[in-house]
């Protein structure tokens, strides 16, 4: 009956979510449109025994996008004039 159910194996037993294969590259994407979406996901598969290797690559993945967009992405769209300049209300 635990086989029936099992995340990890297919009726033709391919995983399906090891490294390079289709969800695992979807969890990677998704981390680059969406980072909280990435860090969700990221935590799903790292809770999962059998796939801890690739969640931990997602969330590393989603923090370190989301560094590169804080820090030196949204710094350019500001300096750029794309995005404008907030400041906090004194």
């Amino acid at each position: 009956m635990d086989e029936q159910f099992s995340t990890t194996s297919t009726a033709s037993g391919i995983d399906k979510f090891k490294l390079g294969k289709k969800w695992f590259w979807i969890g990677i994407v998704m981390a680059f449109l969406n980072v909280l979406g990435g860090l969700i996901y990221g935590v799903v598969l790292a809770i999962e025994k059998n796939h801890r290797k690739e969640g931990l690559i997602i969330i590393t993945w989603a923090v370190v996008w989301a560094l590169i967009g804080f820090l030196i992405i949204g710094p350019w769209l500001v300096k750029s004039g794309i995005v404008p300049q907030f400041e906090l209300i004194r």
